[in-house]
């Protein structure tokens, strides 16, 4: 690469091989490139110099292979309204109609994207009629709606989001440039030198389908399917629903009592009321009736499925749980049921005590599910306790047991 320029530094060329783009800095602080492709005068803007240096430093080298995208200019649009023009001798005005629209689309654009790009979005939806916005302030914004919800979740979509937008070429992107052969290849990007575990290319895609679904309820994105819909899960293969044996269930209580207290809360929601980590992390006290023997799952709490409900708490569990409540002095109202992180923490003791050696997903509440199931017979209840529907609850979460099984499982705290 190599820039010529005034002393000021603008104007300056980048050249690649065959290919050169002039940048010159504008009195308004922006950046304009300007380069020739296919014997015609391009020009873009950029609004800081590090992204109009980086975008002239890929421009050039893509000039140099011949492979150019060709991008909206004034030139283009002058070039369009031409053809409106000529267009007006048709009968039934649709060229003119049509080539009206194209230009009103290219406005729209702003230069800001690809004629390839806005072409397929007009073949598929029409004349667009989607917000103007680039990936990162899509991406800003969705993530901004999980600040004050789960830490891990605002983590996981983080992490993939950020480094999509930490790639050179992808900075300024327009939104809706976001295309399925290019998610596809992002997505499947290896770790290291190994290609990605199958439930680590879900997580990608699961938080691709999130993000753009939420795009398209914005009207950011046209309706119908986006980029993500297209992507394709790999299956993961049942390992079976691992649940705890009711003698790792005692030991876990045991070590629980006699290292760490603080976890007993976690431990006893999970395994003999059913809910999810994440629901016991919101969780809060107030929750929990004593007088009636109900435990409050709010919308708050719920969170994922937004499944409010009412789980009925075993007279013994009950005792127990008070018990904890009160042995932590007085509480203010609000006050949570366990600290962050406690899941991690019940997984670390569990296999420290050689009660595990694989702390399995899910694992307490697919306890609580087969063996509650064992014991009431009826997965339409335990359904409603749990928050899921009987036939995720069967494909998903039971593992089959005796009655007695079950029966024994509720002894463990009593």
């Amino acid at each position: 690469m190599s820039a010529k320029g005034k002393a000021d530094g603008y104007p300056k060329t980048v050249v690649f091989g065959a290919g050169r783009v002039r940048i010159a800095r504008r009195r308004n602080g922006k950046f304009a490139l300007c380069w020739r492709e296919v014997g015609t005068t391009r020009r873009t803007t950029r609004t800081t110099e590090k992204l109009a240096l980086e975008w002239a430093r890929a421009k050039a080298e893509d000039l140099d292979t011949g492979t150019g995208n060709r991008w909206v200019s004034a030139g283009a649009a002058d070039a369009l309204a031409a053809l409106v023009e000529l267009a007006t001798g048709d009968d039934d005005g649709a060229v003119r109609r049509l080539l009206g629209d194209v230009r009103g689309a290219l406005g729209w654009l702003g230069g800001k994207a690809d004629l390839t790009v806005a072409a397929r979005w007009y073949a598929e939806h029409g004349p667009l009629q989607v917000q103007q916005a680039t990936l990162a302030e899509a991406v800003a914004r969705f993530l901004k709606e999980y600040d004050g919800g789960s830490k891990a979740t605002r983590q996981t979509f983080g992490q993939e989001l950020d480094a999509f937008l930490g790639v050179p070429e992808n900075k300024g992107m327009m939104l809706m440039a976001v295309d399925g052969a290019r998610l596809a290849q992002w997505v499947a990007r290896k770790v290291g030198k190994d290609a990605p575990a199958p439930r680590t290319l879900r997580n990608r895609i699961t938080t691709w389908v999130t993000f753009l679904n939420r795009c398209r309820d914005w009207s950011l994105l046209a309706a119908g399917k986006h980029a993500a819909d297209l992507l394709r899960k790999p299956v993961i293969p049942d390992a079976g629903k691992e649940i705890l044996s009711v003698d790792q269930g005692a030991r876990l209580l045991a070590a629980v009592r006699e290292k760490a207290q603080k976890l007993e809360a976690f431990l006893l929601i999970g395994g003999w009321l059913g809910l999810r980590p994440s629901e016991i992390q919101r969780l809060c006290w107030d929750g929990f009736e004593w007088d009636r023997g109900y435990l409050h799952v709010s919308h708050q709490v719920a969170g994922k499925t937004s499944s409010e409900r009412y789980v009925p708490v075993d007279a013994r569990l009950l005792d127990l749980l008070k018990g904890v409540f009160e042995r932590g002095g007085k509480k203010k109202p609000g006050a949570k049921v366990c600290g962050f992180r406690s899941r991690e923490f019940l997984s670390v003791l569990a296999r420290a005590e050689g009660i595990l050696t694989v702390w399995p997903v899910d694992v307490l509440r697919h306890s609580f599910c087969s063996y509650r199931i064992a014991v009431v017979k009826s997965l339409d209840q335990v359904a409603e306790e749990a928050g899921n529907s009987p036939a995720i609850l069967k494909s998903n979460y039971r593992r089959p047991l005796r009655e007695e099984d079950g029966v024994a499982w509720w002894d463990v705290v009593g």
